[in-house]
This record gives structure tokens, C-alpha cells and sequence, in this order.
């Protein structure tokens, strides 16, 4: 088998996730760079450019004991750094640049159970109310922040949302999730008498397609997105850490779970690959919690805006 630099391998592995797995660039990046620390690390100790296949187990485990060491790594930033480079590896035994993975029998550290982060009900209609609905912008946002807090997609997805996928007579939005799976999310009353508003301001020239524009017409960017949340986060004066768009898909799916909802049924409207990215909402407390928050169509747009 040919000896393959580690530089080389990682762009042409680049080549196959945007490609053959069509991931995000975000996705990318973040494989990229989990590999990049890696082979800085390799560089380091052998004193030259590594070669894929002279990359041994042991030195895979020296790597994450170093980075929980020294570094001291959470648990979570090490089972990412840890699929980043089995996944490489993988690829690499399907190329037949290597017979097999170093990484096979590298196991990814316990991680610690924590409960998402979510709004409550009070919290919700405080983030809701924060947005001035009088002009474009204002009428812009709080469409942002309620669709993100009732359908529960991601902020990609929201940033990826066209005209086109929206259909507001049969109260359904279809959205693109990881690995370019689309799949439709009801939308209750509420959303879809925000989304019409949103629309009927909505600025005819500019991105043609794009839900969501920016001031210059363009589509929104992820950035964007989560800027605008923060924004509305402070002005409301939530206390809680970390309030981002994806907290608000948490808040969705909790409030579906504290209502009842099947947790298949929840998996299905988040779009997990796996229930065990959807069990983490049946740890929630629903004795407790549920004095704390009202059923989705409790929450009605004329109870929150004036």
C-alpha cells in the first residue's frame, strides 16, 4: 500500500464528505479541524509529516490523554475528536490506504447526563413579546423566533427554508436536515398565522426563493440567525446561559414531551437518525415541570402581542 502523507489523505477525505456524504461545510470544518489538532500532535512527537498508515492505536489513546490532561477537555469536545478521527480511519480502510483502523478499539469517554437546556413557559412568552413587530425587521425576527421554538428545526434548516416549502393551507413546512434527509413538520396555528404575516411584509426584491432575508435581500446566514436570538435573549432579560436557536428546538421538543407526545413521535419531527439523541427529553422531571409549562396551544400569539 502506497505510504500516504496525513496532509494529503485529510483533503482528499475533505473531497469525500462534501461529495459522497453531502455534508455541511460547518460539518466540514469541524472534521477538519479535529484532524488538523491531531496531526500537529503526530508532528510534534515524530518530528516530521505522518504517514496514515505508520499511525498506531497507541498513539491515538496519547492524543486524548493529552487533551484531557493538559488541556483539560470535556468529555463531549473528546467523543467529537474521537468520531473525527474514526471516521478518517474508516475511510481510509475503504480506499485501502490502510488494512485496518487504528481507531477501532479507541473508546469514547462517559459523558456526563445532563438535562437540555430549554425555556419554560414564561421565559418563551418574554422572548416572544421582546421583538417590535411594527416594522420589517421587528416582524422578521419574531417569525424567526417562533417558528424555531414551534416546528423545532435547526438553524440550518431555517436558514435553508424556501418559499416553496412552506404551505400554509395545509399547515406543513418541509425542511432539509443532516445528510440532505427532508421531511415534513406540521405547523400549528400559531406559526402559521405568524409565517403569513412574515410574508406579507416580506420584501419582494432580493433573494427570490429565501423565507428569511437580510436587510440587503440576501438569505440569512447562520450566523445571522443566532445573532438575532441572542439579541431578543438580552433585550427579554433571560438569565439562563447558553440561550441559542438550538435551545429553542430543545424548548419544542420538551414541551412535547411534558405533553405527552411518543418520543418516536418526537424523534420523527427533529429528524434524529437515532431515538438516543431523543431520550435525553425523558429525563425532564414531567411532575415537576409541568406546573411550569402550558400546553403548546396554550400559548396564543393574542396573548403574547398586544
Amino acid at each position: 500500500m502506497a505510504q500516504l502523507l496525513f496532509s494529503s489523505t485529510m483533503h482528499e477525505f475533505d473531497q469525500f464528505l462534501r461529495v459522497e456524504r453531502n455534508l455541511s461545510p460547518d460539518t466540514r470544518t469541524a472534521y477538519q479541524y479535529d484532524l488538523q489538532k491531531f496531526k500537529e500532535f503526530l508532528i510534534r512527537h515524530l518530528g516530521t509529516e505522518p504517514v496514515v498508515g505508520r499511525v498506531e492505536t497507541g498513539a491515538i489513546k496519547e492524543y486524548l490523554a493529552f487533551l484531557q490532561g493538559r488541556r483539560n477537555y470535556k468529555s463531549t469536545t473528546l467523543s467529537r475528536t474521537i468520531a473525527s478521527i474514526r471516521v478518517f480511519f474508516e475511510y481510509c480502510v475503504q480506499m485501502k490506504h490502510i488494512e485496518a483502523s487504528p481507531a477501532t478499539y479507541v473508546h469514547n469517554p462517559k459523558l456526563p447526563k445532563k438535562l437540555p437546556i430549554f425555556l419554560v413557559e414564561s421565559e418563551l412568552r418574554n422572548l416572544l413579546a421582546s421583538p417590535d413587530t411594527s416594522n420589517v425587521a421587528g416582524a422578521r425576527d419574531y417569525a424567526i423566533l417562533v417558528t424555531l421554538g414551534f416546528t423545532g428545526m435547526r438553524r440550518q434548516e431555517l436558514v435553508g427554508l424556501d418559499l416553496k416549502s412552506i404551505d400554509l393551507e395545509r399547515r406543513t413546512v418541509k425542511v432539509t436536515g443532516k445528510g440532505s434527509k427532508e421531511r415534513l413538520i406540521p405547523m400549528n396555528l400559531f406559526v402559521v398565522e405568524t409565517l403569513n404575516k412574515w410574508l406579507e411584509v416580506r420584501p419582494a426584491t432580493g433573494d427570490p426563493d429565501a423565507v428569511f432575508l437580510s436587510r440587503l435581500g440576501r438569505r440569512l446566514t447562520g450566523r445571522s440567525i443566532h445573532n438575532i436570538v441572542c439579541k431578543y435573549v438580552r433585550k427579554a432579560g433571560l438569565v439562563k446561559d447558553r440561550i441559542s436557536p438550538h435551545k429553542l428546538r430543545h424548548t419544542f421538543a420538551t414541551l412535547l414531551h411534558l405533553n405527552d407526545v411518543d418520543i418516536l413521535e418526537i424523534r420523527s419531527l427533529l429528524g434524529h437518525a437515532s431515538i438516543t439523541s431523543t431520550q435525553i427529553y425523558t429525563h425532564t422531571n414531567t411532575t415537576k415541570l409541568r406546573t411550569a409549562v402550558n400546553t403548546l396551544d396554550g400559548i396564543q400569539s393574542s396573548e403574547i402581542k398586544p
